[in-house]
This record gives C-alpha cells, sequence and structure tokens, in this order.
C-alpha cells in the first residue's frame, strides 16, 4: 500500500469543498395563507404545513394518506420547532382580500404562518411507515415550458415577466424540486426554438440542455383551450429514459402542479432510499484522487449524502481511494446519488464485455471517476 496521502488526511478534511450537487433547502419548512392569527385557523394551517412537508421529504404524493402519517398529521404540534407570520406582497394580499369577500369572511387580514417542524420526527414517522427519507441533495432539472395563451406564444425563463413563472418557481419549492430554468440568452435562442420545445423533439432539447449540466429535463408545453380549460403535456428526461404524462384543469396553477409532481414522483423512485432497505457496508472506490484537496472534496461529499451514515477510508493506493460507506437504501438509488452533482461519475473502466457498466449488484465494489 502507498502511504502518500495517509498522514495528511486530518489536514485535507480542513480544506473548502466545492459540491456542484443541487440541494434543495428548507425541506422541513412550510408556509400557508391565512386570514388572522387565530388559534384555530392556526392549528389548520399547520396540519396542512405538516402534510406539505411529509410529501416533499419523502417525495410521494400520497405520503398524507399513508394511514400511520395521516394520524400523525391529526396531532402537527407534537412535530413543530417554530411559526412565524410575515407580511403578503401587495399584489397577493390585493387577490386573497378578493377571495375572503368572497368566502365570506370579514375584516381579514391576509398573512402568511411559517411552520418549521422537527427533522428527526419527521423522519421516523417516515421511516415507521415504510416510506423513503430524501435528502436535500437531489438531481437538478431544468425546465423547458413552451406555453401559448390567447394567441401569445413563449418559452419560459429565468426572468420571464409572465405569472406562470412565479407559479413554477413556488411550486418547485413547495415540493422539493431542485428547479433550473433556462436563461434564454442568445445562445438558447439559437440551440433552441419554441416549436422544438411545443413539439417535445428531443435531439435540439438534448443539445441546448448541455450547457446547464443538469442531471434532468422537464419538457412541458401548456395552453388554454377555447373553453377556457388549461392543458398541459409533460416530459422527464433523464438519460436514455423518459415519461409522459398529461394533465388539465380549470386554472394554470392545477396543470403545473400536475407537471411538478409528477416530476418529483419519478426521481424520488429512483434516487430515495426505502426505508428499511439497508444495503450496510459498501466499498467505493475512487480514481483520480492526486491531491489532499481531491481527498477532502470526496470525502465531505460522500458524507453529505443523505442515504451514507459513515464514511471509511479502507485503501489508498497511487490516485485511487477505497471508502467503506455505511448505507441505507437501494443500491441503485443510492448508485445514482452518488452521481449526483458533477463531482462523480460511474468510471467507465469498469464495462462489462458488452460495453455497458456491470450492475450495481454485479460487483462488489462500485468505481467512481473524480470529475474536474
Amino acid at each position: 500500500m502507498r502511504t502518500s496521502i495517509f498522514p495528511l488526511l486530518l489536514a485535507a478534511l480542513l480544506l473548502p469543498l466545492q459540491v456542484q450537487a443541487a440541494e434543495v433547502r428548507g425541506l422541513y419548512e412550510a408556509e400557508v395563507q391565512v386570514f388572522s392569527q387565530k388559534r384555530s385557523e392556526r392549528a389548520t394551517a399547520m396540519a396542512a404545513a405538516l402534510a406539505e412537508v411529509l410529501v416533499k421529504v419523502s417525495g410521494r404524493p400520497d405520503a398524507a394518506q399513508v394511514k400511520g402519517v395521516a394520524q400523525a398529521i391529526r396531532h402537527p404540534a407534537r412535530f413543530l420547532q417554530q411559526y412565524r407570520y410575515r407580511p403578503l406582497a401587495e399584489e397577493r394580499r390585493e387577490q386573497a382580500v378578493q377571495e375572503a369577500a368572497l368566502s365570506g369572511i370579514s375584516r381579514p387580514e391576509p398573512q402568511i404562518v411559517v411552520f418549521r417542524f422537527d427533522r428527526a420526527a419527521v423522519d421516523k414517522v417516515l421511516r415507521d411507515n415504510g416510506l423513503p427519507v430524501w435528502g436535500a441533495t437531489r438531481p437538478a432539472t431544468l425546465a423547458w415550458l413552451a406555453v401559448q395563451d390567447e394567441g401569445r406564444r413563449y418559452l419560459l425563463g429565468a426572468d420571464s415577466p409572465e405569472p406562470v413563472r412565479e407559479l413554477l418557481s413556488r411550486e418547485a419549492k413547495r415540493r422539493g424540486l431542485a428547479l433550473v430554468l433556462p436563461l434564454l440568452d442568445l445562445q438558447d435562442q439559437q440551440a433552441l426554438r419554441f416549436a422544438d420545445v411545443w413539439g417535445g423533439f428531443r435531439d435540439p432539447i438534448l443539445r441546448a440542455s448541455a450547457r446547464y449540466r443538469t442531471e434532468s429535463i422537464l419538457v412541458g408545453r401548456m395552453y388554454r383551450t377555447s373553453g377556457g380549460e388549461w392543458q398541459a403535456q409533460w416530459t422527464l428526461l433523464e438519460g436514455e429514459q423518459s415519461q409522459s404524462w398529461a394533465a388539465a384543469g380549470a386554472l394554470p396553477a392545477e396543470v403545473i402542479d400536475e407537471g411538478v409532481s409528477g416530476a418529483i414522483e419519478v426521481l424520488a423512485s429512483r434516487y430515495a432510499p426505502v426505508a428499511g432497505e439497508q444495503v450496510g457496508l459498501l466499498p467505493v472506490t475512487i480514481v483520480n484522487v492526486r491531491t489532499l484537496r481531491d481527498y477532502a472534496r470526496v470525502s465531505r461529499y460522500l458524507q453529505s449524502l443523505q442515504a451514507v451514515e459513515a464514511v471509511q477510508v479502507t485503501r489508498v493506493d497511487a490516485d485511487q481511494v477505497t471508502f467503506e460507506l455505511d448505507v441505507e437504501g437501494g443500491p441503485e438509488a443510492i448508485a445514482q446519488t452518488i452521481a449526483l452533482g458533477n463531482v462523480l461519475r460511474r468510471y467507465q473502466g469498469m464495462a462489462g464485455s458488452d460495453g455497458h457498466l456491470l450492475s450495481w449488484a454485479q460487483r462488489n465494489t462500485q468505481t467512481y471517476q473524480l470529475l474536474p
């Protein structure tokens, strides 16, 4: 065994880490609009917020309907860490006052109440009911959305002034989707047209998306029919895989909700470790680890993953380091999670005789390559 970096491992841990994985913040927080600060209204809002958090952390749209989870939602105060009120934006406040008048609510004081729940308690109720606990490291998802409304046709971008952008961003935050919207700068405009997204043409979409280096791509087209109903077609692209679904609703928010929740459900099925599915100790070898900074980057990245309970070095040989990971979750979910964030990718040198990478179950050790 070579010992070129072992004496300095402790020092390496002190080096800064530049992790490019998508980190979703606020997984254990949710906000609800209310019309007063009355205790009864806050209790109702608290239950709704807890249900939202349980769905967001598990990645399962039906999480709140599972019997044990539904029972927990009836007692949300047991999970609460803190709450706070904040005012509504002026444009939303005016809309809320109108909604209150239509509902017969007198003297409304519309505002937002933000709840934060205890992470350990939320994770426990999910695991106790056989549901995944999906950590903050999630696949970044680039969204190309073509919208047709009242004769207007446009692609949605990061700086688009249309209300649809706010709806999409808000729903992504509510569901825990690591959303990326395109810049729609000159490079995007030259690479992709409205008709490409509207028609769902895979090749130009993939070429235009390459610059963003996201793990998945959500492609959507939404429009309002002559009868006033909104309809949408959604497709999630991830590598060679794709999955499509349709949505319809009276409001644009409804079809956007279907798009985001559908994407989350697909991604969670691949990345979120299922409770109780224990892999145990897993050897992982990383190549191209040539400096202390490389070692620190790899080590801290592995420790940051939700499914990894502990990390231990077992071997160092030239530019290769083998770690033993104490992990929880299905092997393919863990493999995909490790490969998130443009830090590590599966080492192509471990291909089978047919040129394809061997499956996780076919090898005792997973080998990854450290990216620049």
